[in-house]
C-alpha cells in the first residue's frame, strides 16, 4: 500500500531551543572584530586595517598597503605616528624604549617603531 502525504499531513522536525541575541556596535559603522588575520588600528578618528608583513614596522607595512598612516621622522621622536591597536596586537613585537616613553597606554603604539613578528 503506498502512502500519500498532503501538505499539512508531515510531522514538523523538533528543533532544539535558539535564541537570537543582537550585538550593537558603541559606534553604527564601527565593525565588531577584525579578521584575525589583520592589524586593526586607529588614528585621528580614522580606522585602518593593515596586512601583517613579518619584519617591518607597522608604518612601512602601512605605506606599502597604501594606507595614509600619518607620520614625520620615522624614528620615534616626534610621536606623530602614534595609534591605538584595536586588534591583532599579537602580531607586534613588544614596546621598544622609545615607545615606552612616548606612552604609557597599552594599546598606543608608535607605527615607525612597532616591529611586526
Amino acid at each position: 500500500m503506498e502512502s500519500t502525504f498532503t501538505v499539512g499531513s508531515l510531522k514538523p522536525v523538533a528543533r532544539p531551543f535558539m535564541r537570537s541575541v543582537s550585538v550593537a556596535s558603541p559606534k553604527g559603522d564601527t565593525p565588531l572584530a577584525a579578521p584575525p588575520s589583520v592589524i586593526q588600528v586607529e588614528q585621528k578618528g580614522e580606522r585602518f586595517m593593515v596586512q601583517p608583513s613579518a619584519g617591518v614596522s607597522l608604518l612601512d607595512a602601512a605605506l606599502q598597503q597604501g594606507i595614509p598612516l600619518d607620520h614625520k621622522c620615522k624614528k620615534g621622536t616626534c610621536g606623530r605616528c602614534a595609534v591605538t591597536v584595536l586588534a591583532g596586537a599579537y602580531f607586534l613585537a613588544p614596546k621598544t624604549r622609545r615607545e615606552r616613553e612616548k606612552t604609557n597606554q597599552p594599546a598606543k603604539r608608535l607605527a615607525c617603531q612597532a616591529q611586526m613578528k
